[in-house]
């Protein structure tokens, strides 16, 4: 009997592992605004703690925020993005381990740098021991390692007993899912044999090497480097043949001004015609090109004339303007000079 008791009030080994973050939406009880962990968040949370390269402490109630002496209730060894939310490898203190078994704290809070825009965790600062955790739902800690974890290890043993391990199940459907996603991803059958699967996995992943220049030792690490750079290098052309189009477009309307003000000048086209010209040499060069060369002249102003003075007409006084003005209202000098006597007399 007293073994019993000594055996029921031992305190049960923490686990090495525990889930910091849920995967979706995290509701907060504080009144903040929710923020969202998916699987983007996880990878760059983990890529942050692995390239900083030291152990992440976990903390009484957040003492390290206020700069005062904040001893450590663990350490997080490592970081894990699973299917189901980022999860944490952890050494806890015996100080730690004995306030857990004793129930004298039960949660954490999780310390973390969000993504001003998308609300999205970035990077984990660090983790506190509290009984006051913001996040709801969470789990308590010390539910885990009491009666629900002697429990589940009793359910465990009895699986195992009649030779159905609960988890070795679990694994079996997971890889099975695996299995027909990659499949699904390869192009095969549902019927194809397991054992070709990563034959042609393998197959699939050189092929992808050859196409991106690598080597057939290519790793996955640069494998996605070199699809970085040709996306890279896809963008950099987007933007220079979307220059060339500009250069091209600005080129095509300087040889339309340039046409139009030709024809303007040899008298094809007359000024009230210049915006009409335009766009037809816009729409259709050749077509304007040809217009020109075969369209009798409209108006003779169309060369730049500049009349001179010349001296008077010995036979009818007349300036070299005047006789101009004769030839186009086809009248005669004497009839102009006799014109013009007339309205200079009416003057006053």
């Amino acid at each position: 009997m007293a073994t019993n008791e000594a055996s029921q009030n031992q305190a049960p080994n923490l686990p090495e592992w525990i889930r910091l973050l849920p995967l979706g939406k995290v509701e907060l009880a504080d009144h903040r605004e929710p923020f969202t962990v998916d699987e983007k968040s996880l990878k760059s949370i983990v890529a942050a703690f692995r390239s900083r390269g030291i152990d992440l402490v976990i903390d009484y109630e957040h003492q390290s925020l206020n700069g005062e002496r904040a001893p450590a209730a663990g350490w997080i060894k490592d970081l894990e993005a699973r299917g189901d939310g980022l999860w944490a490898r952890v050494d806890w203190t015996e100080q730690a381990k004995t306030y857990l078994a004793q129930r004298e704290y039960r949660y954490f809070s999780p310390v973390l740098r969000l993504d001003p825009e998308t609300r999205r965790p970035m990077a984990l600062m660090h983790v506190g021991l509290t009984n006051v955790p913001a996040i709801n739902h969470l789990p308590p800690l010390v539910a885990r390692w009491s009666g629900e974890a002697q429990a589940a290890a009793k359910c465990e043993a009895l699986e195992l007993a009649l030779g159905t391990p609960r988890m070795a199940m679990a694994s079996a459907k997971e890889k099975s899912k695996m299995v027909e996603k990659l499949k699904s991803l390869l192009g095969l059958t549902s019927e194809t044999a397991e054992g070709e699967v990563c034959g042609k996995a393998l197959e699939a992943f050189r092929e992808l090497g050859v196409i991106l220049d690598l080597p057939d030792d290519a790793t996955v690490a640069q494998l996605r480097g070199a699809v970085e750079a040709h996306k890279a290098g896809a963008a950099r052309l987007a933007n220079a043949e979307a220059e060339v189009q500009a250069l091209k477009a600005c080129l095509a309307e300087e040889t339309t001004v340039r046409f139009v003000e030709e024809a303007l000048k040899a008298g094809k086209v007359s000024p009230a015609q210049r915006g009409w010209a335009l766009e037809y040499c816009r729409r259709d060069p050749e077509g304007f090109r040809t217009y020109t060369e075969r369209a009798p002249k409209l108006v003779p102003t169309g060369e730049e004339l500049h009349l001179k003075k010349e001296p008077f007409d010995g036979e009818h006084g007349l300036a070299a303007e005047e006789l101009a003005v004769c030839r186009s209202l086809n009248i005669s000098a004497a009839a102009y000079l006799q014109a013009k006597g007339q309205v200079s007399g009416d003057r006053y």
